[in-house]
């Protein structure tokens, strides 16, 4: 459809259609199209629909894409994005206190490996797995400081333990 990819993120393509910006983000089966004419937006869904099948779509000033909560702002261009309710919904899988301020996103021995650290079963470990899974998007787009300690727990969620 004339969509050129991104050379900084590949899931984000850019197209001029009516001499005006189009974009395509997408990942996994979450897509997001924007341009300021809705009739662009209109047709390319509907070229989407053709190859891949009925889509569910949300117009309007509110979104969610990717777990984050995109408002855009009445008459001034700007927009907000917010990420609260898809880092809770990750604390609250974990059934860990986060109730506590902690001035660092991890402890000062998050590289220390204890070998004698009882292995997570099954269950735990898949939602050490899927929690993990969650925190790069996190860390890449809002969090940076985050970004080691979400690296080091990617090593652990193969052989996830209770210190983990």
């Amino acid at each position: 459809m004339g969509f050129k990819l991104n050379p900084y993120d590949l899931c984000v393509a850019n197209s001029k259609i009516d001499g005006k910006q189009c974009t395509i983000a997408w990942y996994v089966n979450d897509n997001k199209i924007s341009h300021v004419d809705d009739t662009v937006v209109t047709d390319i869904i509907e070229k989407i629909e053709v190859k891949f099948g009925k889509m569910t779509v949300t117009r309007g000033k509110h979104h969610v894409f990717l777990g984050m909560d995109i408002t855009f702002n009445d008459n001034n261009g700007t927009f907000t994005i917010l990420i609260k309710k898809y880092l809770k919904e990750a604390i609250a899988d974990s059934g860990m206190d986060a109730s506590k301020v902690a001035p660092t996103p991890a402890k000062k021995d998050l590289f220390t490996v204890d070998d004698g650290s009882e292995q997570l079963d099954k269950r735990q470990g898949e939602t050490f797995h899927s929690i993990v899974a969650k925190l790069p998007y996190v860390s890449k787009r809002a969090r940076t400081g985050t970004q080691s300690s979400i690296a080091f727990l990617c090593t652990r969620v193969s052989c996830s333990t209770e210190q983990d």
